[in-house]
């Protein structure tokens, strides 16, 4: 340990000559260093203190390039002072000695060493190398990174970003060049393949190094397009003066250079490979198409792609609206022919579909109404709906729809009519699921005709028994309803229905109840009656005992029980039923384990604090009036603040527990 103590006497000599670091600092810099290496000395290693003595490194260095920076500025204000007095000119250029020294990479160097030696404790553990990588980068140690990259592929040949990392810095990275002991710009290409080949021989199935070597084939075809158009530039400079030019030779290599990267032979092959190892994942080779989107004049490239998907996964859903998605893209443009029927002839010019021509514009709607027929799973007319409706979304957005053309709304009426046929054809399959009918319903609602979507969604909850046991399908038929009819008694009769249905312990349940409570409210402002009052009663107790389940995504502006009871306490309060609203919230706060448990949502806090604040309110109003005994309403007042209090305090919520506990001590004072 001395010795490596007395190694670092030199460089700290030589920033203490320059001026930037004072003798005192250098005494604390070598005591925090022997009491480092002393703790690095352990019998058993720890990392922490690794990880210390390398941080208290890092901010060291900071420190001395700050006083680096003054210190040639300093210098270099005092070679200019000295320059005048001895009679220079004023525009005379100043010779200036080299500032950088040795001792200025010492502490670079020294982290270095620590990584090394925290690498040889934990080989095999991947984070001290990717520590020491990134301090490489931000160092600027380039030759160092090689290394770094190196030892870390020989301990972890599994990593593929480790790979990936490695073949980057020897394409986009500064490497040193061999001709010159500088740093020299990257772009090693022939590197970056074989780290990149070696990676996928030893990961043939890494999706990530198939995809980046790809991508790293089409940067190097980019490369070379823009050098070329570079020398060409250079050249026709050079020979504007000369009298005679070979345009045709020169238009000859044009042409042939221009062949050669959009051949892109190199990235099909690695393609080709890919899709070898991976051969049943539609979405990988999806990836391959998108990356391609990132490079311009890689159509050719992009055509293959599909091609391979149209051949190798007619029955996956994701490839036919990969395809569809494909033609719209290039609508009114050269598509390759990939667009193909089943028997091999080209999507429109087979026959003509129903409702569908054979214009280019709208060969995807025709390619995906083949798809549902020949492909008649739910999942398949989810996806053909989806498309449709942000087809024509894309419409509308690329066009004004106060001024659309006729052409446009042509296609629009086409899509349409597409969607009409696709919710025809849904209704007969046998693979109906509760999302179809959902978004069955959802269109036939979009396209004016609500009653249609009631019939709908009525058949699918009476007679399919995947949405009979669905409860956002009979929350939907309840609303739908009520939208056509205007009237919430037919809804409250549908609710009621789906509560014989959906079991209690199903989800959703929940969800029917509250619904089905929000709606006799709403009634009973209009009408009262004491048999709705009595559903209601006994609707909201069931409402707090299920309290305890929690909300299920799928469920879109779900009310929570805080908000349901407010809306139920206000009804009953707009009725100057005092008692009643004082029996609603004991229900919830001080009869019910709703306010004992902590795992609350971001809603519920807010909710329940409204909740309170209400409460609270309604009492003071109750103890100005006079007609209470006041020191009962007090007593009541600190009870809700003492609620308060401990509900926020259990869920987290300091501040808001603080704030009611000031306000009861206020009251009681």
């Amino acid at each position: 340990m001395q010795a490596i103590l007395d190694r670092m006497v030199p460089s700290l000599r030589d920033l203490l000559d320059k001026g930037v670091f004072t003798e005192s600092e250098v005494t604390s810099i070598v005591e925090r260093r022997r009491d480092s290496e002393y703790l690095l000395r352990r019998r058993v290693a720890r990392a922490p203190d690794y990880a210390r003595y390398i941080e208290a490194e890092k901010n060291l260095e900071k420190l001395r390039m700050l006083r680096n920076k003054k210190v040639v500025a300093r210098k270099i204000a005092e070679e200019r002072e000295n320059h005048e007095k001895n009679g220079g000119k004023e525009n005379e250029p100043i010779k200036r000695g080299t500032s950088s020294s040795f001792g200025d990479a010492h502490i670079v160097q020294h982290i270095h060493l620590l990584y090394v030696r925290a690498k040889r404790k934990w080989k095999h553990d991947l984070k001290w190398h990717i520590q020491h990588a990134e301090f490489a980068k931000d160092a600027k140690s380039h030759a160092m990174l090689s290394k770094i990259y190196a030892e870390a592929l020989q301990l972890h040949p599994r990593n593929a970003a480790l790979w990936i990392e490695s073949a980057k810095h020897e394409y986009f990275g500064y490497v040193v060049s061999e001709t010159n002991s500088g740093l020299s710009g990257g772009g090693a290409i022939k590197n970056a393949r074989v780290l990149l080949q070696r990676g996928l021989r030893v990961n043939p199935t890494a999706k990530e190094l198939w995809l980046q070597s790809f991508c790293l084939e089409l940067h190097y075809i980019q490369k070379l397009r823009g050098r070329r158009e570079l020398l060409q530039l250079r050249l026709k400079l050079s020979q504007k003066d000369e009298e005679f030019v070979d345009e045709e030779e020169e238009e000859f290599n044009k042409e042939a250079m221009e062949s050669f990267y959009e051949d892109a032979k190199l990235p099909r092959i690695i393609y080709k490979n890919a899709i070898k190892s991976i051969p049943s994942d539609v979405n990988f080779r999806l990836r391959f198409k998108d990356q391609c989107k990132l490079f311009p004049q890689t159509q050719n490239v992009v055509q293959e792609i599909m091609v391979s998907v149209e051949n190798d996964f007619g029955n996956v859903e994701e490839a036919w609206i990969a395809r569809a998605s494909y033609g719209v893209e290039n609508e009114g443009e050269n598509t390759g022919g990939f667009l193909k029927s089943s028997s091999g002839s080209t999507v429109g010019s087979k026959r003509k579909h129903e409702g569908i021509d054979n214009d280019k514009d709208i060969m995807a709607l025709a390619l995906l109404e083949e798809a549902t027929e020949s492909l008649q799973t739910s999942k398949m007319f989810i996806e053909s709906i989806s498309f449709a409706r942000s087809y024509i979304q894309k419409i509308c957005e690329d066009n004004d729809t106060e001024s659309m053309d006729e052409s446009a709304m042509q296609h629009v009426g086409k899509i349409v009519s597409f969607l009409k046929k696709t919710v025809k054809k849904a209704e007969k399959i046998d693979a109906m699921s509760p999302t179809l009918a959902l978004d069955c319903t959802n269109v036939l609602l979009e396209l004016g005709a609500p009653a249609d979507a009631v019939e709908f969604i009525t058949a699918m909850t009476d007679d399919n028994k995947e949405c009979n046991r669905s409860a956002m399908c009979w929350l939907r038929r309840a609303e739908v309803s009520a939208r056509l009819t205007g009237n919430l008694r037919s809804a409250c009769k549908i609710l009621r229905k789906a509560m014989k249905i959906i079991p209690l312990h199903q989800v959703g349940h929940r969800e029917i109840v509250s619904k089905l409570f929000l709606n006799l409210l709403l009634l009973s402002t209009t009408k009262k009656s004491s048999a709705i009052e009595k559903e209601i009663s006994s609707l909201y107790q069931k409402v707090i005992l299920l309290c305890h389940q929690r909300h299920s995504d799928d469920f879109e502006g779900t009310v929570t029980v805080p908000a349901l009871s407010l809306a139920y306490m206000q009804v009953v309060s707009s009725r100057g039923n005092h008692q009643g609203m004082r029996k609603i919230y004991d229900q919830l706060l001080f009869s019910s384990n709703y306010t004992k448990t902590s795992d609350k949502t971001e809603a519920e806090i807010i909710d329940m604090r409204t909740f309170f604040e209400q409460c609270i309110s309604s009492e003071q109003i109750v103890k100005k009036s006079g007609l209470h005994d006041k020191k009962s309403q007090r007593r009541t007042l600190i009870r809700l603040h003492d609620a308060a209090f401990e509900f926020f305090m259990n869920t987290g919520y300091n501040g808001i527990a603080n704030t009611f506990f000031r306000k009861k001590h206020e009251i009681a004072m």
